[in-house]
């Protein structure tokens, strides 16, 4: 086969080259430049001309097609290279059109995302010119691919049939976007000199059962020393603490006292014991034990309202979880579609753990009343023991005629959580970078410890296309940017891989968080680390899913349509697929699952429901960790929460107002209210469920005796991240570092 050298052609090439190749830069915003993609036209680098006719269709050579109609918009330089019909795949190179060899020789050498343009039905290609592989619309992206000084080559064959629309392939253009240095940007350092930790209590629960008994749980620290055990006391009025065990508790942290004195105040008290010593008594906690069982704690709210989001942190510093609500529980897209005129205005308040009412600020008009207009975090940034309320704001009333808001100042907003009142600003990423308001209006935030022990704050503005990351350091009352990052910064497999919720876990084992921002990953110091190119998930759950696997893994259930791998799980460390689902979908939506609810199958098990034209769930798979259909006869429409509620290491079903087993179906209890949070912050490891109760919070936790004891969930780094950012973004479950069917905790 003829190798494109004439001169005419190679000046071509290297004038491509000359012109595309950028250089890293930083702008005066701060972001880095992008380095432009080098597009090679098909025709140019392609040979050998004899086989192709120029604007003449025929069964056995390709077509150099220039008379398409509206081919200068659709082609690139308004020429494409069409395939005779392809109605079966092809056994033999030698039937159809010969195959073309693209060569492309004067390109600098480096690693390279390579996109091959105008491919919409399947077609062959070979990097060798023996070994082929499909490619189509879908999988028109591969790379990273590094290129030596010798340069690329190519084979394409239109060998491959389209199941659904057998006819022409197309090849239109070859294009190299260089691969960004992953060090151009230093590794964060922070203030903190070591692990800003939370310092949290035994969080001591007493809740009223049946026939008068009072259930007792508290925590297991990872500061407890192995062979821990505790005692439980019981005070009723001004009496003397009575002893309630006979010997230290060691297997489970929690108790059931079937003996409380009836219709009057019992005082519960905790107290660690070692090596037969006592330590120091954990705070009190006291109930009436009656007859009627209730199984949550009720805060009552202000007003007469309900909530949409609620931040779980310690506001006043006493080692106890406090609520940072948003209300109310009214929620706007701005997709055109879906959008209509904010009702009315947000307003977060704040709440101790006994229900004190703290402070109430109101967002105003200023930001729309929708999750993707009014991200929230709570969380202790500057390591002083008291969490921050961090949140999207503007100012007065900008809203138009129609009431959008699209103009005046919108900036990252810091607030003390014992008082309400502003400490820090900076500016929020720029609206006027997206293409329109529906882009421009999502927003998003999560915390990552990005140096490994300072807790940063990152803010990120758009999804379905460009997307822009800051991160900040809050410290001093004052807020400090450690790094900015755009989708233009890495090329096109970065653009649109957004999601509806953000992830910070440390993928690499490094100490150092990186930032999920969907399909694509930022390393720590914000340059991009890798990228699926699978476009918008729906849901993305990232932990330690297949526990057969070192490391950890991310789940995928993919919005945008896919031929294959719509539902998949990917190596955390490298985004490589370990498996997927191979059939085509249309939009995998909302929520899935992702939670080991079988305990007969090793690791977690993984839901996704595809939809139908008019979007409703129609086709559903569970999945083993190792990709196995475990069954699709599901009803779970578009998936179901998760809770560990239960005496097993498996979690259950949210379904409704019932927490549902898996599979036999039990179900426990009835809960009032919208489900706004999952989060173990109360009593042993089982999670309790923050319910959004007109006028009342309320939290829902398991008066089921445990079978074992495990560390609070809490004191995860994955789990309390994934906590942290139910407070914004659409509700996930949260995901654990560790399979938590494995050995139960020995201390």
């Amino acid at each position: 086969m003829r190798n494109p050298s004439d001169v005419s052609m190679r000046h071509r090439i290297i004038k491509a080259c000359v012109v595309s190749v950028g250089v890293w830069a930083c702008s005066s915003s701060g972001m880095t430049a992008a380095q432009s993609p080098l597009r090679f036209e098909a025709e140019d680098v392609t040979g050998p001309k004899e086989a192709w006719n120029v604007d003449k269709f025929s069964e056995s050579k390709w077509n150099l097609w220039s008379r398409d109609k509206n081919a200068q918009k659709k082609w690139s330089k308004g020429v494409v290279l069409q395939s005779p019909r392809v109605l079966r795949d092809r056994t033999s190179s030698a039937d159809g059109a010969p195959p073309l060899h693209t060569v492309v020789r004067d390109i600098p050498s480096g690693k390279y995302y390579v996109e091959i343009g105008g491919v919409g039905r399947p077609m062959g290609i070979s990097f060798d010119g023996k070994t082929w592989k499909r490619i189509d619309r879908f999988t028109r992206n591969f790379g990273p691919l590094t290129i030596t000084d010798a340069g690329f080559e190519m084979w394409v064959d239109d060998r491959f049939a389209s199941a659904t629309n057998p006819g022409s392939c197309y090849y239109d253009f070859i294009q190299f976007t260089p691969m960004p240095d992953p060090n151009r940007k230093p590794k964060v350092i922070g203030f903190a000199r070591q692990r800003v930790e939370e310092k949290i209590g035994r969080g001591l629960l007493t809740l009223p059962m049946r026939d008068g008994r009072v259930y007792v749980g508290w925590r297991l620290l990872k500061s407890d020393p192995r062979g821990i055990g505790f005692n439980v006391y019981r005070r009723v009025e001004n009496g003397v603490p009575e002893k309630l065990n006979d010997v230290p508790i060691v297997k489970t942290t929690d108790f059931v006292d079937r003996n409380p004195l009836p219709d009057v105040p019992n005082q519960y008290s905790v107290v660690p014991v070692l090596d037969g010593k006592e330590g120091q008594v954990c705070n009190s906690t006291q109930v009436v034990p009656t007859d009627i069982a209730r199984n949550f704690v009720s805060i009552k709210l202000q007003d007469n309202v309900t909530f949409q989001k609620c931040g779980i942190a310690d506001l006043n510093g006493d080692g106890s979880y406090d609520f940072v609500v948003k209300q109310p529980n009214s929620n706007v897209d701005p997709y055109v579609k879906y959008w209509k005129p904010s009702p009315g205005t947000y307003t977060i308040e704040a709440y101790l753990e006994d229900g004190t009412f703290l402070w109430r600020h109101e967002l105003g008009w200023s930001i729309e009343q929708g999750i993707w207009y009014s991200p929230m975090v709570v969380y202790d940034l500057d390591g002083d023991g008291r969490a921050e309320v961090c949140c999207k704001a503007g100012e007065g009333d900008p809203r138009d005629q129609d009431g959008r808001v699209q103009s005046g100042p919108e900036f990252l907003q810091v607030l003390d959580g014992m008082t309400g009142r502003e400490t820090a600003r900076v500016a929020w990423p720029r609206r006027e970078d997206f293409p329109n308001y529906n882009y421009a209006s999502r927003n998003q935030m999560c915390v990552a410890f990005l140096d490994g022990k300072t807790p940063c704050l990152i803010v990120e503005r758009g999804t379905y296309n460009v997307i822009e990351v800051a991160a900040y350091e809050y410290h001093d009352k004052k807020l400090r940017q450690l790094w900015q990052w755009s989708d233009k910064e890495e090329g096109g497999r970065y653009r649109g891989q957004g999601a509806h919720s953000m992830h910070a876990v440390d993928v690499d084992d490094d100490g150092r968080d990186e930032v999920f921002l969907g399909s694509a990953v930022l390393d720590d110091n914000g340059v991009g680390l890798w990228s699926t190119g699978l476009g918008h998930p729906d849901h993305h759950y990232v932990g330690d899913i297949d526990p057969s696997r070192p490391g950890l893994e991310v789940y995928y259930g993919m919005e945008t349509r896919q031929r294959k791998n719509g539902c998949c799980l990917a190596d955390a460390r490298t985004g490589e697929i370990i498996w997927g689902l191979d059939v085509p979908t249309r939009h995998v939506h909302s929520t899935g699952m992702c939670a080991d609810i079988d305990g007969t199958v090793p690791g977690l098990e993984c839901y996704s429901s595809d939809t139908d034209i008019l979007k409703k769930s129609n086709v559903r798979w569970l999945f083993d960790a190792r990709g196995n259909v475990l069954r699709s006869d599901l009803d779970w429409g578009f998936g179901l929460r998760s809770v560990y509620w239960d005496a097993d290491p498996q979690r259950e079903l949210v379904r409704g107002s019932r927490i549902i087993g898996y599979p036999d179906g039990h179900a426990w209890g009835v809960l009032n209210g919208s489900i706004v949070g999952f989060a173990d912050i109360l009593g042993d490891w089982r999670e309790e469920l923050i319910v959004s109760n007109r006028g009342e919070l309320r939290v829902y936790s398991t008066t089921i005796g445990a079978r074992d004891r495990r560390v609070c969930l809490m004191q995860d780094p994955i789990y309390r991240m994934d906590v942290c950012i139910q407070a914004m973004g659409y509700t996930q479950c949260p995901m654990t570092t560790r399979w938590q069917n494995g050995p139960k905790d020995t201390r």
